[in-house]
């Protein structure tokens, strides 16, 4: 949970002020900085627009002045005022989920490549070996989107994803040379030492 907020709201608030509080903390979309001082505030901010706006609704916008006439309901400036600031804060409160990577042959081949060639134990190589299985993934998605999805994922991603596997020296779609040899001679593929000397300039995978 964002800081260590509480799940219990403080007793200092109004019961909606705590019903809000509770509903905010259940959605677990909160950002990293949220503390409970801040939460607590943008509840109070939400409260009072939510009274500026139940005043209005039940009075109108218009409403008769003691000295002037009919004027606009002086609730109606802070209403909006309020609910300026709502949107300036909500995004910390808001955060929208994560997108869920589906299963696909591009990601589920490069990630067993990166897997056999030991990557993962070498910290070095998280970087690239991270925007690799990125690329990989945005292709399975292009796929399923169809041909036009394809077509321009052609022009970027896929010859961006090609150069960071050359990078890497792992070949999700076929054996290099070296390793069709050795497979033929009876060793382990997946035993294939490569040369991490070769492993250079990573930061121009992507």
């Amino acid at each position: 949970m964002s800081n260590a907020i509480p799940t219990e709201p403080p007793e200092r608030l109004s019961d909606e002020a705590r019903e809000l509080w509770v509903e905010i903390v259940a959605r677990k979309a909160m950002a990293p900085t949220v503390d409970a001082p801040m939460l607590e505030a943008y509840c109070a901010l939400v409260i009072r627009w939510r009274d500026a706006a139940r005043k209005i609704a039940g009075e109108g916008i218009v409403v008769d002045g003691e000295k002037r006439g009919a004027i606009v309901h002086p609730a109606l400036a802070a209403e909006r005022q309020l609910a300026e600031q709502i949107r300036e804060w909500a995004p910390l409160f808001n955060r929208p989920a994560a997108a869920k990577r589906k299963a696909g042959p591009m990601y589920d081949a490069t990630k067993r490549s990166i897997e056999a060639a030991k990557l993962p134990d070498e910290p070095q190589f998280e970087g690239a070996t991270a925007a690799v299985l990125t690329l990989a993934w945005l292709i399975d998605e292009a796929q399923r989107a169809g041909l036009e999805a394809i077509q321009k994922a052609s022009f970027v991603m896929i010859p961006s994803y090609l150069k960071g596997c050359a990078e890497l020296q792992i070949t999700p779609a076929s054996l290099p040379a070296e390793a069709r040899k050795k497979a033929g001679q009876g060793g382990k593929v997946d035993k294939f030492q490569r040369n991490a000397g070769s492993r250079r300039n990573l930061a121009a995978v992507v």
